[in-house]
């Protein structure tokens, strides 16, 4: 029994003693260290979504259903289209720069 007592106020001397935290303190942001990321998107103008709908429409008729932008060195929409019969879907690649 005086073992357990023993070891019990050990522990509560050693959590006494450290620290409410261990955590390293918060690092302070100087104006003058943070640097604006640039997008490779921001860099080139996209082709609005619309011109690129309306140029598949005039070409094949059809709605559009979907859209995706696929990152690369030259973004691509992917937009899936839905082709005059109602039944027929197709995706259609579609360079996204001007």
């Amino acid at each position: 029994m005086r073992a357990k007592t023993f070891l019990l106020a050990l522990f509560a001397l050693v959590c006494a003693a450290a620290p409410a935290s261990s955590a390293p303190p918060p690092v302070q942001v100087q104006p003058g260290w943070v640097f604006p990321v640039q997008d490779e998107r921001d860099r080139r103008q996209l082709r609005p979504l619309r011109e690129v709908i309306d140029m598949l429409r005039a070409q094949y008729g059809g709605e559009y259903v979907s859209h995706r932008v696929e990152d690369g060195p030259r973004p691509i929409y992917v937009i899936r289209w839905r082709m005059p019969d109602g039944v027929t879907t197709r995706d259609f690649r579609v360079d996204a720069t001007r």
